[in-house]
């Protein structure tokens, strides 16, 4: 399985994703997975495991495809309720898969 078809996998799934980037071992929630601006694959993903050089927990960072080692899909789940996510993410050029905002519920 390609890293791609795994990202998109746990994206249309909502599962968590967990890998190791700049050595260290990360537990994610994927949400965006395209090219970016530079033309470089990217994931979108809020960090909430594992562990963090910057602190970088809680908010919506991109991470380089090629520096993502040892990616593998959990069984956990996760809500997709970031407020602050936009499916329209303006750091990428060409989205692949992304987690679709769900319609909001007729007030009628």
């Amino acid at each position: 399985m390609t890293d791609r078809t795994i990202i998109c996998d746990a994206i249309r799934q909502r599962l968590l994703l967990e890998f190791r980037y700049g050595g260290l071992p990360r537990v994610v929630e994927p949400y965006v997975h395209g090219i970016s601006t530079r033309g470089v694959e990217v994931l979108r993903a809020i960090q909430v495991g594992g562990s963090s050089n910057s602190g970088g927990f809680g908010y919506g960072k991109l991470w380089t495809v090629a520096d993502i080692t040892a990616l593998r899909i959990t069984t956990e789940t996760f809500p997709a309720d970031d407020p602050n996510y936009n499916p329209n993410d303006s750091a990428m050029q060409n989205i692949h898969c992304r987690i679709e905002r769900e319609a909001a519920p007729d007030k009628t």
